[in-house]
């Protein structure tokens, strides 16, 4: 039977569950939460006993709790999210290792990455960066799914995610190792100190290493290398009753060396590019014998983060809150393709906010907030030795916005939150001499209804926006004639988000439907077969995007938890085209948590649908590829294909277990087991690696991804309080 035959079967069953289950939550009178209470001012700690999804939120918010993200092994924040409900984690490149965070199927760039709700990552910084976020420190990673989900976030078309930090209540000091047979390893020590009654300091450092994969043996690596340092320091201080400060100070450095299995730091890059004599037979699935720097690439990145938030209890029914934040970010990367290209990142974040009960049902919120970012690049092989010399893809960009919000508490069982958000947004291409200057209005309205002690309906629609930024750092994986961007508008996304949840004593569901319509949506049209500069452009074309899901758990004992998750999500063609990587299109988890004494163990079985990879624009990879060079062939000169790569991706799953056994009172050691069948698209014959053919001409290329590209892995780990 297909996967999707079998999908439509589950979704079918999947509506039957959930009229029944409606039926039988409506008529339950088990003990449940209450119903919702007009909400304090003053936003409190949140708790490590927390439900996964917050009831008392009048938006959805999925929170990932630091248990959840050790039972994952996560040593990044892209393993931290990957999987997660509505997130597809994409590899956008096997040599580089960049990562893309999807929100409801949208692309890698209308998710907004928040520290503290704090939006210091752009674009720019959120092609590499998000391997740079400090996982020591976090106490919870929370998810905001649909366009406008966070308040200060009008750009999150998709989404938001926003990285909470660790509150400092007491003195504590933590640490974990854990190695892996493929060489991978992570360390992190994170501590806690109350200074005075008023005055605590956190501070938390971790090291990883993660080691080139080929499962082919070519010696071509289907995943790079990567070795990552970040360090985190917080400082909070409650001056008195009423006011308190904390600053936070990051640092995050990132280098990855992709292509070579060899670790080859590359000084320039090569003058030559791959080309199917270094490949035996021509075919990528075969070992190279080329020369190493022509398949290798270098990203060697450094992030600095700094953050400072006030915040004053006006008097009981009143508080302000100021944040101030800062990100500076800077890479060297030398591509495969024959270039280097260098980039200096900054941003500067301001916000107030201000809220009152103005009545017993009714809390106001008013806000203003900036954002400036200046981005300069520099590349010796495209700005300045390349002749004609490239335009340099430098820019500014200055947003200023500000908005008013009304939630209301219309009884026990109803609430309803207008926003009326209004934004100024610059962005200049300065080098092109390229602008953008538009005021947006981008307003939006959330409902909740609590239909009793069980159920809860959450209805939302908004609007957002977002200023396109740069090709050339998002799309880098191209062969560039050069570029020429003639951006002409901001993107505009309107959204639609529904949810039925629900949860008792013993199991709890949850039904969601989310709609995105996107208009002007900047992406960049090869040209190369015509040997023309890529052109970055708005589509004239809107695309609606959507994705459905329904899940359900259990607890089938007091120690033993059991949830099933199927996602569904549409993409309409011209759509696909535009996209860097095939998108998972059908999903199936089943996870599972089981506690007996001593130990716990977690499951997860993951199924991904099979995919027509020919929509994505794969139908130019190919295993085989030459140019006919003899001057004397009747064909002299044509290039020349054969053994195309996967138009197809079969039906897959992985299965992770991990297994954690509690030493004594502050020991715990760990085995886990990751994609325990040892699943690859290289291992079912279609590795990454292919020749990109543009008309008569082809390249080497590492972007035919839609599957795992590491496999099985045990892993070892020991954490304690210190």
């Amino acid at each position: 039977m297909s996967y999707s035959i079998l999908l439509k079967r589950q979704v079918f069953f999947s509506t039957l569950a959930l009229l029944f289950t409606t039926s039988s939550f409506a008529q339950s009178t088990s003990a449940g939460e209450s119903v919702t209470q007009l909400p304090e001012v003053i936003i409190t700690d949140k708790s490590e006993n927390d439900l996964r999804i917050k009831k008392d939120e009048i938006n959805r918010v999925e929170t990932l709790k630091a248990s959840d993200i050790r039972k994952k092994q996560a040593q990044t924040f892209a393993q931290a999210v990957a999987n997660v409900r509505g997130i597809d984690m994409q590899t956008a490149c096997a040599f580089c290792g960049a990562k893309r965070v999807t929100i409801n199927g949208m692309k890698g760039e209308h998710t907004t990455i928040l520290i503290d709700g704090l939006p210091l990552h752009s674009t720019v910084s959120g092609f590499y960066g998000v391997e740079a976020i400090p996982l020591g420190g976090v106490d919870s990673i929370d998810i905001y799914r649909g366009t406008g989900a966070a308040l200060t976030a009008p750009e999150s078309i998709g989404g938001a995610i926003n990285v909470v930090t660790k509150e400092i209540v007491t003195n504590s000091a933590e640490g974990a190792v854990s190695l892996a047979n493929d060489g991978q390893k992570n360390i992190s020590v994170l501590g806690t100190r109350k200074l005075t009654e008023k005055t605590g300091l956190l501070l938390g450092v971790q090291y990883g290493e993660i080691k080139p994969i080929d499962i082919d043996d070519n010696g071509v690596s289907e995943l790079p290398s990567q070795k990552t340092f970040t360090a985190l320091t917080k400082l909070s201080h409650k001056i008195n009753e009423t006011d308190e400060v904390s600053l936070r100070l990051s640092y995050g450095k990132l280098k990855t060396i992709g292509g070579s299995m060899n670790d080859l730091e590359l000084s320039a890059p090569p003058t030559t590019l791959a080309n199917s004599d270094d490949f035996v037979d021509r075919d990528v699935r075969k070992k190279y014998i080329g020369a190493e720097n022509k398949i290798t690439e270098n990203v060697f990145l450094d992030r600095y983060e700094i953050a400072s938030v006030y915040r004053k209890q006006i008097d009981q029914d009143s508080s302000l809150k100021v944040s101030l934040g800062g990100a500076h970010q800077t890479s060297h990367a030398i591509y495969s393709h024959g270039y280097d290209y260098d980039n200096d990142d900054k941003l500067w974040v301001g916000m107030v906010e201000y809220q009152k009960l103005a009545s017993d049902s009714h809390l106001l919120t008013f806000g203003v907030d900036s954002k400036n970012q200046f981005m300069d690049s520099f590349s010796q092989t495209l700005y300045v030795d390349r002749v004609p010399s490239l335009t340099q893809d430098d820019l500014n960009y200055h947003s200023f916005g500000g908005f008013a919000q009304d939630t209301w508490f219309i009884d026990e069982a109803n609430e309803l939150s207008m926003v009326l958000r209004l934004d100024n947004v610059k962005t200049h291409w300065v080098d092109f001499d390229k602008k953008i200057d538009k005021t947006v209005f981008a307003p939006r309205a959330m409902y909740k209804h609590v239909h009793d002690s069980v159920l809860t309906s959450r209805l939302s629609a908004g609007v957002g926006y977002r200023s396109p930024l740069t090709l050339f750092e998002s799309q880098h994986g191209m062969y560039h004639d050069g570029f020429v961007i003639d951006v002409d508008d901001l993107e505009i996304a309107q959204s639609f988000v529904y949810s039925l949840s629900g949860q008792r004593l013993d199991d709890f569901f949850e039904f969601s439907t989310h709609v995105t319509r996107i208009e002007n949506m900047a992406y960049g049209l090869d040209r190369a077969d015509q040997e023309l500069p890529t052109l970055f452009i708005s589509s004239k074309e809107p695309y609606t995007v959507s994705v459905v899901d329904f899940s359900y758990g259990r607890r089938i004992t007091h120690d033993w938890t059991v949830e099933g998750l199927v996602e569904s999500f549409h993409y309409p063609a011209g759509y696909k085209e535009k996209l860097q990587v095939a998108a998972v299109e059908q999903r199936l988890s089943v996870m599972s948590n089981v506690t007996w004494g001593k130990w716990t163990a977690s499951q997860r079985v993951t199924v991904v649908g099979e995919r027509d990879l020919s929509a994505y624009g794969y139908g130019d990879h190919y295993n085989v590829a030459y140019t006919d060079t003899d001057p004397l062939s009747p064909t002299f000169g044509q290039t020349f294909t054969s053994d195309q790569k996967f138009q197809k991706s079969p039906t897959f799953f992985t299965v992770d277990l991990n297994f954690e056994r509690q030493l004594s009172e502050n020991l715990y050691a760990g085995f886990a087991i990751l994609n325990a069948f040892d699943y690859t698209q290289t291992g079912a014959g279609d590795s990454p690696t292919t020749w990109h053919v543009h008309g008569d001409h082809y390249h080497l290329d590492n972007f035919h991804i839609w599957g795992p590209l590491r496999g099985r892995q045990f892993l070892l780990s020991l954490r304690g309080n210190l």
